[in-house]
């Protein structure tokens, strides 16, 4: 096990680190291939503290999530190739890979910018130069203390705070953009009264879409999604989010062919709206569905239809050969006098 007790150095220090670290850098393709040359990367002074600050934390004697600890060298083994940065795992899959999901470490409100570039620059040289971990080395950053994080502001905190209502805010576009799109259709049949009530539906359900999506921002980036992302192929977040935004969009825009109608009964602009309407309609259904789908899990739906109506598929117990002898029922013995 390693002792994890060492500390980042003060800033003078840290920084004259860094200069030789960079330096080294630099110069390592011609000293790598000096016969008998020494590492440039020391384990205890320059990886140590990037993984207790990164990553003990969750792979840690305290957590262990996934059964990995970066402070047990068998453990850092199964996922480094010691000379291969390219083949280990723990570089590819986790440390610079696109999948935000597997991104290690994860992007957090504390943590918004993941490992730096200098950070994961001394991982790969550490990689190349052997993986050496030689835990048991002194390092001269012991007992130093670590400088606490800065807090965040009371702006942030708030920010943070009103995206807890993201899952509830929702339901007021989709019912309001849904009644908008009914009461539109009706009033084709029923009258000007409906269209007008189409109308400010719309303008409500807009507005109310536009502070969801708001909400729905703050409360991704509290549970750790943090950024643009625009994998839509992978992420059921970047799905979901981006999807929602075309929707609130789409209804701002639709509001001036809406007005237009309301005023002039111009019927273009109504079958325009119309249209709208039922492009938004299908958006704000998928959208719903897809929050449904990080709320519950995939198929929410059949999985809550199939237990009400208790159509899930039963095992089926397998009927064992009954022995002739056993399996009758004993016929009761007759007294007999």
């Amino acid at each position: 096990m390693f002792d994890f007790e060492s500390r980042y150095p003060n800033p003078i220090l840290e920084r004259l680190m860094h200069l030789r670290l960079l330096i080294a850098l630099l110069l390592s393709p011609c000293l790598l291939n000096l016969a008998g040359a020494q590492e440039i990367v020391d384990f205890q002074l320059d990886v140590q503290p990037i993984l207790k600050a990164r990553c003990l934390s969750c792979h840690g004697p305290d957590e262990a999530k996934n059964d990995f600890r970066v402070d047990d060298a068998d453990s850092m083994a199964d996922y480094i190739e010691a000379g291969d940065v390219e083949s280990s795992s723990l570089w590819a899959d986790y440390l610079i890979t696109d999948d935000e999901e597997m991104k290690m470490p994860p992007v957090t409100p504390e943590n918004p910018t993941g490992m730096t570039a200098a950070e994961l620059a001394t991982v790969k040289l550490w990689i190349e130069e052997g993986a050496n971990f030689d835990w048991q080395a002194e390092t001269p950053v012991d007992n130093i203390p670590v400088e606490a994080p800065p807090e965040m502001s009371t702006a942030y905190k708030l920010w943070l705070f009103q995206g807890l209502f993201h899952p509830a805010s929702t339901h007021f576009p989709i019912a309001l953009l849904s009644i908008s799109m009914a009461f539109l259709l009706v009033s084709f049949f029923a009258g000007k009264s409906f269209e007008t009530a189409a109308y400010y539906c719309l303008c409500c359900g807009a507005l109310a879409a536009v502070g969801a999506c708001v909400m729905g921002w703050a409360y991704a980036t509290d549970e750790g999604y943090v950024g643009l992302s625009f994998d839509l192929a992978n992420s059921n977040i970047a799905r979901h989010r981006w999807l929602g935004i075309l929707v609130a969009i789409g209804a701002l825009v639709l509001i001036p062919f809406a007005r237009t109608t309301v005023k002039s009964e111009e019927g273009k602009m109504k079958s325009i709206w119309l249209i709208g309407a039922l492009v938004i309609g299908l958006g704000v259904s998928i959208v719903g569905y897809q929050g449904g789908e990080l709320t519950y899990g995939e198929d929410h739906y059949a999985k809550e239809f199939n237990r009400l109506f208790d159509l899930d598929e039963k095992p089926t117990e397998e009927k064992a050969d009954a022995d002739p002898a056993t399996a009758e029922e004993e016929a009761p013995a007759e007294d007999s006098e």
